[in-house]
């Protein structure tokens, strides 16, 4: 009975993606709406430094100059918190308001904590099931916050957040969106690393309550340490919170820029793979293909490498892979007409994968969609 329900439940879960994705919203163009997460607040103080320093006023703080220098330099943009004082707001609250407002882009700000009071440095979560031990407890430690609440299992269907197989359904949601996440996320990353000089600890994935039902890019920041005397300082003074504020911006500033310039689509491709030669040479450069200039649809970026026959990617076509830096990024079919390739494309936005696009191909190599059209019309 018990695998009869968690079946059930992932098929509704994969049809509420697939709806997700039919309805179509301010994703595919200009930013709009930002929500910005305070993490906790309220009777949940969150994390507590040594020096007494509450996790939930770090995170307010900082969530308030994040959201004020977007507003002053992007007038057209409209910044919305989940909370701008300290009171409680529930997990899945924060989650509708982000819904509510069709927001572009969701950022869950927190500070971190660890038993061992040397452990520094920043991280990045975006949402997945593929938990190390480690992520698990970072997320077990976050999540557990529902238990603050009134009713949480009714309100969570029953989600124990202490349960690793709990977990196991969430990138449902997050699926479509895991790519833009990702690409936040790296920039978050690279400008902790470029302007507040603390140890990067990196982009990881994790499922994350606040993060679970957001239907746009999601990302949860941890600035610091508070467990850790040095950084709860840091976190604590005007400075520390204006530094980190700041690159959170920057990072905000890069991700728009290299989003609505569409940068990804000319990306150069390398180790290329395709499912028919996977096995045989997973260190190919070439397309297993005899057609010279065809269409094929980008649908994901990860950071893990994935069986091009993995359910993530629910049963597409001629799938292949290849790696841009860190990066695993994963396209599917292989059109000869660039009217079937957008009719792919909008099969496959339907899918479940909104931020999905066209890249093409020529001997071999990425090229334009524009230069991939002029040859075909040769």
């Amino acid at each position: 009975m018990r695998k009869l329900v968690h079946r059930l439940t992932v098929l509704w879960l994969s049809l509420l993606l697939c709806f997700i994705g039919l309805m179509g919203n301010s994703y595919a163009g200009s930013i709009k709406t930002v929500v910005i997460d305070a993490g906790h607040g309220g009777h949940d103080p969150g994390a507590i430094g040594k020096s007494n320093t509450c996790e939930k006023d770090i995170n307010l703080k900082l969530a308030l100059k994040v959201g004020k220098l977007i507003e002053e330099n992007f007038k057209d943009i409209k910044v919305v918190y989940t909370r701008d004082k300290d009171v409680f707001v529930e997990l899945r609250r924060r989650t509708q308001i982000a819904n509510e407002n069709h927001a572009d882009l969701f950022i869950s700000i927190h500070c971190n904590s660890a038993p061992n009071n040397t452990s520094n440095g920043t991280e990045t979560f975006v949402m997945s099931t593929n938990n190390t031990t480690a992520n698990l407890a970072v997320a077990q430690k976050e999540n557990a916050a529902i238990l603050l609440e009134t009713n949480y299992k009714d309100n969570y269907e029953g989600f124990d957040p202490n349960s690793v197989d709990a977990y196991i359904i969430f990138s449902l949601y997050q699926n479509a969106y895991l790519n833009q996440s990702i690409k936040f996320a790296s920039c978050v990353q690279k400008h902790f690393r470029e302007n507040i000089k603390l140890p990067d600890r990196g982009v990881k994935q994790a499922g994350f309550l606040v993060l679970w039902r957001t239907t746009m890019p999601s990302v949860l920041i941890e600035a610091g340490f508070l467990s850790n005397l040095k950084e709860e300082s840091y976190l604590a003074s005007e400075i520390g919170q204006n530094e980190i504020a700041q690159s959170i911006f920057k990072a905000f500033c890069e991700w728009k820029k290299e989003k609505e310039k569409n940068i990804a689509s000319s990306h150069t491709v390398v180790n290329l793979t395709s499912n028919d030669n996977q096995e045989k040479n997973p260190n190919s450069s070439q397309i297993n293909s005899d057609k010279e200039v065809f269409f094929s649809v980008q649908i994901s970026c990860l950071t893990d490498k994935k069986n091009l026959n993995d359910p993530i990617f629910k049963g597409l076509q001629t799938m292949r892979m290849w790696q841009n830096g860190k990066y695993y990024c994963y396209a599917a079919g292989e059109e000869t007409s660039y009217e079937s390739a957008v009719s792919l494309l909008n099969s496959i936005k339907n899918k479940g994968f909104p931020d999905a696009f066209l890249i093409a191909f020529r001997n071999g190599e990425k090229i334009s969609i524009k230069e991939a059209k002029k040859y075909l019309n040769k």
